[in-house]
């Protein structure tokens, strides 16, 4: 009895091999749809009371009426490979429709930035000067030959708790300044992210083809000096103003690292300085630094930096500007060259 059982059990699973095709998802198999009546063989059910007789056997002990058990099963794998292969051929389709989407669109991309700008606009991560920067120690006269002496500039450290409270207060007293601070948000806000167009603008070259280079190497300090002020605010870890005073309301969101220094007015600074080695007589030397020290003024406003964040952030820039100069020398020299 237990044989006849399994012969029947058998018997229906190689029907429904037979009959059903399968479809492959990502997680699981799935039957399709029914094959044509036609090609479905008719299964005659007995009645229930009568138990159903069992197909002749042949001498290997397997039904003669129905196919295999082995070779339905080999059919059926054969449909789930082919609905694989299917499928990795769709798969493989769409990578390459993807690949070729987004080569046209890099291609698309280089050829505007190329159009439009030279490399060293185009560039977003200065890489080379960076690696430059941390290969060779600087050549200035004055400062120590070793190698990454850049990292260990003689910054003074941020002050005390008590003069910070001095600061907070200060800082207090400007978020009282209603009309001041309403006067300052637009250029809070637009300057929250640093554009080389707040320096292009006060040079008239603003839209004005011929100073690529000159584009090209303030966005490059902007990029190389938010770096480094990044590694000497993690050295110093001084807590942000409204960190330090619960009763601070920033303009802006709070950024996640440190306030000292500012690297705002690190990194204007930084091309105020580089400008004036470049090109010292150019008459407008003097308001690239007088922009520089707005926009790092507008974040004190904004309550996310004290007084000495920006101090110290002024200091820094001058105490780097002989590395950046060693890093970007070249830069330095194009830009000469644009302007002489």
């Amino acid at each position: 009895m237990v044989g006849e059982a399994n012969l029947g059990l058998q018997s229906k699973i190689v029907h429904f091999l037979n009959s059903y095709r399968f479809r492959v998802e990502p997680d699981t198999v799935l039957p399709c749809e029914p094959r044509p009546v036609e090609v479905i063989p008719e299964v005659v059910e007995p009645p229930p009371s009568v138990p159903p007789a069992p197909a002749p056997l042949s001498e290997e002990g397997l039904s003669i009426d129905e196919p295999p058990l082995m070779m339905a099963t080999m059919a059926a794998a054969s449909v789930l490979n082919k609905g694989v292969a299917n499928k990795s051929v769709l798969n493989k389709a769409t990578l390459n429709k993807n690949k070729n989407k987004n080569k046209n669109k890099n291609k698309n991309k280089n050829k505007s930035t190329m159009d439009g700008a030279s490399l060293g606009v185009s560039q977003l991560i200065p890489a080379f000067e960076l690696r430059r920067l941390h290969q060779q120690p600087s050549r200035n006269a004055f400062t120590a030959a070793r190698r990454f002496t850049w990292e260990m500039l003689d910054i003074s450290p941020p002050p005390g708790p008590d003069y910070t409270r001095l600061e907070a207060a200060v800082l207090l007293s400007m978020q009282r300044r209603d009309r001041e601070r309403a006067r300052r948000l637009p250029d809070i806000q637009a300057e929250a992210t640093i554009s080389v167009s707040e320096f292009t603008r006060a040079l008239y070259i603003e839209d004005i083809g011929g100073y690529e280079q000159t584009e090209g190497l303030f966005q490059a300090i902007l990029t190389a000096c938010e770096y480094v002020g990044l590694l000497y605010k993690s050295q110093f870890n001084r807590l942000r103003p409204n960190q330090f005073e619960s009763l601070l309301r920033p303009l802006l969101p709070v950024p996640v690292h440190e306030s000292y220094p500012s690297n705002h007015a690190f990194q204007c600074f930084s091309i105020v300085f580089a400008f004036s080695t470049i090109l010292p007589e150019h008459p407008a030397t003097d308001e690239l630094a007088r922009i520089a020290q707005n926009v790092a003024e507008n974040r004190e406003w904004a309550g996310l930096h004290y007084p000495s964040d920006t101090q110290a952030g002024r200091d820094l820039a001058r105490r780097f500007a002989p590395y950046l100069h060693d890093a970007f020398g070249p830069l330095f020299q194009a830009v000469h060259d644009e302007w002489v």
